[in-house]
């Protein structure tokens, strides 16, 4: 969604990097942080820098895996290299703000969108994160594995799980956590929680995750005698969706109920808001345009631009005092452009 009322000028200006040599950004990239383009912290239904994401730069191929499990869903684009820009498209790419040995910032370039709608990601190395880990954890046999330093699998976990249960799904949740043994080759899968009591249901579970031993990259974890994944799984059948569904690292079973942190009805009531307010303030009903708005930041509170608009209009009819109020909790919230537009306007 985009801020329809004030729009902020800012000065553009290009920063020359020099050429990048390709040797120099290729290799397995793990991003460790992110914000937008002008410094601001993420913000419009960005996700806060928990999420795992996974560069692999090779010869001229950017391949993208968001999944610290499986490496089967990766997203490759291809790219020409320009000085010290990734160009993937006519309109877009990204941009190489620096790159040394063991990190790399890389800044989204996409034609048309200003700079507190680009993204810019923090990356490390992945051999430093693994020698990091195993350092830190030298004189341990047993360890629980992170989004950050985990086995990957060759295959997909969730599409096992399907098939194994050829469309005789039911309504039920649980958690649990796979313990894999590289040494003894096997995978012994424990379930802690279960809203279901069908026992036939719950060992058809383990028994599939048990059996995907062979489909686990273990190169980098002979060293430890077992290795712990927690996990909540989802199976359910109602009239638009029935399938199982599987998030690891995490034993909150309302994750599934979550986009960006934020459960999906309430994203929904804050998008209904968000609308009406749009048409409040293109009918001139501006105090009732302002109270939409505050409930669309109520229900979602990643929809800055619920918060823009609403001192946009404070500031249009007038209430500059206002105004003033809602800039200052943007700039709070680490928004460069609130803070300038307090700045600017207020005392």
């Amino acid at each position: 969604m985009k801020k329809l009322f004030l729009v902020l000028s800012f000065l553009f200006f290009n920063i020359n990097y020099g050429q990048i040599n390709l040797s120099a950004i290729e290799g397995y990239w793990i991003k460790y942080k992110g914000e937008m383009k002008d410094g601001s912290d993420l913000s419009d239904g960005f996700t806060e820098d928990s999420g795992y994401m996974e560069y692999r730069i090779n010869q001229r191929k950017l391949c993208i895996n968001s999944n610290p499990v499986h490496k089967v869903n990766e997203s490759c684009l291809d790219f020409t290299l320009i000085n010290n820009f990734m160009k993937t498209s006519q309109y877009s790419g990204f941009v190489v703000e620096k790159a040394t040995k063991d990190s790399l910032v890389l800044c989204e370039k996409i034609d048309g969108l200003a700079d507190d709608k680009l993204k810019r990601a923090y990356f490390v190395r992945q051999e430093v994160i693994i020698s990091k880990f195993k350092e830190e954890n030298k004189n341990e046999k047993n360890i629980v594995a992170s989004k950050l330093f985990a086995p990957k699998t060759n295959g997909t976990i969730e599409i096992d799980l399907n098939k194994a249960f050829k469309n005789n799904y039911s309504n039920f949740e649980l958690v649990g956590n796979l313990k894999i043994y590289p040494d003894k080759k096997r995978i012994k899968t424990e379930i802690t929680f279960s809203t279901q009591k069908d026992s036939s249901r719950i060992r058809l579970v383990k028994k599939v995750i048990d059996g995907t031993f062979e489909k686990w990259n273990l190169k980098d974890f002979k060293d430890y005698e077992s290795i712990e994944i927690p996990f909540v799984l989802k199976s359910e059948i109602t009239k638009t969706f029935w399938g199982i569904s599987v998030i690891f690292f995490t034993t909150d079973l309302t994750e599934f109920e979550r986009i960006y942190g934020v459960e999906m009805k309430d994203i929904r009531k804050s998008s209904d808001y968000f609308n009406k307010g749009l048409i409040a303030y293109e009918e001139k009903k501006y105090l009732e345009s302002i109270a939409y708005f505050s409930e669309s930041y109520k229900f979602n509170s990643k929809n800055i631009d619920a918060l823009y608009n609403k001192a946009a209009i404070y500031f249009e009819s007038g209430d500059k005092e206002n105004a003033c109020k809602v800039w200052l909790e943007i700039s709070i919230l680490g928004q460069v452009e609130g803070k300038q537009l307090f700045l600017k306007n207020c005392e």
